[in-house]
């Protein structure tokens, strides 16, 4: 386990405000020359605690829906879990594929344009692997919440998060052009890559770049510029909460997303529709403080939660938050 001390937890908490900062900015606000800054965050991706810094883009503005598939497997094997994982992460269209200990032991997320898209994709896995799937759950993504880390300001006192970034499947579309596309694609997963850079890769030139990119971001269609982290090599544990509900009035509901959504250790608070109805990410110090916050929002909302499932994420295979984004390049 790599101990952060506080200047890299003030370094990682300003690449999760916003990761296309430089390192003079950065060094800035955390009382650091650019060159240390530069240092320890090569340091900090060399032990593997920063995978990549990501674009958090809004496909459901590009008519793009989420849906995300719940695997409990049986007559399985190390090496068989790893298979399945791998296989569904080289699916195009998979956004997130994760390795989990509780109720399900895949999920996986889809990013399509259709139903039809999503059912081709699972009649293939199905087919492929049924003789390990004893059961499945099917949701459709309705609202997501981007969280700031705030558990990374540990000299601070808990206090309600000063940027949560909302897309739900409700907004507007809007028009993009291939080179907007194209340039998506490349940013999801690097996106401290330089103007320059990007200019190059799109054969464009480098004020044509930064004038899209702003217009991503005016459109909404760019929402935040994160990091991808790996809590389990500082401490943490990433634990999946699933609630299941039932008595609901919009008000109570709101309620609700607006307290699991305040809690520091929180992510990304998704509203779902299909087999279950909310789920809660949380980058925890340990289980009992996990089951803690479990027991706690049960019993703050009784009357609405009819039962919950957890899952810890124990591996990552992918995290893309855009159809056939382009790899991390080094």
């Amino acid at each position: 386990m790599y101990k952060l001390d506080i200047k890299d937890k003030k370094i990682l908490y300003e690449l999760d405000v916003n990761s296309r900062q430089s390192n003079s900015e950065i060094g800035k606000k955390v009382g650091l020359s650019k060159e240390v800054v530069k240092y320890r965050i090569d340091t900090l991706i060399r032990k593997g605690i920063i995978i990549k810094f990501q674009t958090v883009i809004n496909y459901f503005k590009l008519g793009i829906i989420k849906h995300k598939l719940y695997l409990q497997l049986k007559n399985i094997t190390k090496e068989k879990l790893e298979e399945i994982g791998n296989y569904l992460k080289n699916y195009k269209k998979t956004e997130w594929v994760a390795l989990c200990t509780g109720k399900w032991d895949l999920i996986a997320g889809y990013l399509v344009n259709n139903i039809n898209e999503l059912d081709e994709e699972i009649l293939d896995l199905m087919n492929r692997y049924h003789n390990y799937i004893k059961d499945k759950a099917i949701t459709t993504t309705l609202h997501i919440v981007r969280h700031l880390r705030e558990y990374l300001k540990e000299n601070e006192k808990n206090q309600t998060k000063k940027k949560m970034v909302y897309h739900t499947i409700q907004d507007k579309k809007e028009q993009i052009d291939k080179k907007d596309l194209e340039l998506l694609r490349l940013i999801v997963n690097n996106a401290r890559m330089p103007i320059t850079e990007l200019a190059l890769k799109l054969k464009l030139t480098p004020r044509i770049v930064q004038y899209k990119l702003k217009q991503l971001e005016k459109k909404e269609i760019i929402l935040d510029y994160k990091c991808h982290l790996d809590p389990h090599l500082f401490g943490r544990i990433f634990g999946k909460v699933i609630f299941y509900m039932s008595n609901i009035t919009k008000p109570r509901l709101n309620e609700f997303v607006n307290y699991c959504s305040n809690i520091k250790e929180s992510v990304w608070p998704q509203r779902v529709i299909g087999n279950l109805d909310f789920e809660l990410d949380l980058e925890i110090e340990n289980y009992e403080n996990f089951q803690d916050k479990i027991l706690d929002i049960k019993s703050k909302f009784s009357d609405i939660i009819s039962n919950h499932e957890f899952c810890i994420v124990s591996k990552e295979f992918k995290l893309d938050l855009f159809p056939n984004a382009y790899p991390k390049f080094d």
